[in-house]
């Protein structure tokens, strides 16, 4: 068997919440010389001392009573991790000017964690059109479509990601809200879809309309999203299944919405061939 070197054995290393918790938390409670070469203090005790100038602090009037209830709001594993980096990287960004330089040095070693098992965990922070940043899944589908959607609408884009955000799992109301403002987005563009001749040659069309493309719009109106068709496939559906359906027709807008840019490629390459 051939022997591991250092960086394989860093290279295979999979991603463990609680691990990566706790280092977030020995990190912050490490002591350096911030101030002075007389004394040590850690991030914790740099964060306590400036919370109430904290302007995302709620009511609450310490950092320790916020992390505390944070905690006691949360229930499985990974998400604690999420929200307690989703709180650091908000409080460090906010309290900009409060920070020692050296202590910014430090900082940065965790944003580099957070970074680092974000990548492990196949996840990234991304920025709200109201500068909150928060933590979604990678979803290279939904990266693309919302590039697309940011050329018209910066907050239809923003909602492509959010519906990949961990706090989303179980949130059926949210996701609906999401869905429904993809289908918004869609049924201007419908006509188009279905008359793209280039599409036609690469999807199954029945009466001159894209099957696929007709499909995706019966689950916005039988799922209870849009005109509430006389007859509701999910009326009968446990949370569990309706959610599993609405991540399906989430993935379906995904694919119809970058068939567009499909279709202008195409285009652009027919028209290539006709020069």
């Amino acid at each position: 068997m051939t022997r591991q070197n250092y960086f394989d054995i860093l290279n295979r290393m999979e991603f463990d919440p609680q691990r990566e918790l706790k280092n977030l938390m020995d990190l912050l409670k490490m002591e350096r010389n911030f101030k002075s070469n007389y004394y040590e203090t850690s991030l914790n005790s740099a964060i306590s001392r400036n919370f109430l100038d904290y302007s995302n602090r709620s009511t609450f009037t310490s950092y320790s009573q916020m992390v505390e209830f944070i905690d006691s709001n949360i229930y499985n594993t990974t998400e604690p991790l999420f929200v307690f980096s989703e709180l650091l990287v908000d409080i460090f960004n906010n309290l900009l000017g409060k920070f020692t330089e050296k202590e910014w040095q430090f900082i940065q070693v965790i944003f580099d964690n957070i970074t680092r098992f974000l990548e492990l965990s196949n996840h990234e922070l991304i920025t709200l059109d109201n500068g909150n940043r928060i933590i979604v899944e990678k979803n290279v589908y939904a990266s693309e479509v919302s590039q697309i959607l940011s050329e018209t609408n910066i907050q239809e884009a923003i909602k492509v990601l959010e519906y990949n955000h961990f706090s989303n799992k179980g949130d059926i109301q949210r996701k609906k809200e999401i869905l429904i403002t993809l289908a918004n987005y869609l049924e201007p563009l419908r006509k188009e879809l279905n008359n793209s001749e280039e599409l036609k040659e690469v999807f199954k069309v029945n009466n001159q309309k894209i099957i696929a493309f007709e499909k995706l719009f019966e689950m916005y109106n039988n799922f209870g999203l849009r005109h509430n068709n006389a007859k509701q496939y999910h009326l009968d559906m446990t949370n569990e299944k309706l959610e599993q359906w609405y991540d399906d027709i989430y993935t379906s807008s995904l694919f119809v919405i970058l068939s567009l840019d499909e279709a202008r490629i195409l285009s652009e390459l027919t028209f290539l061939r006709e020069e």
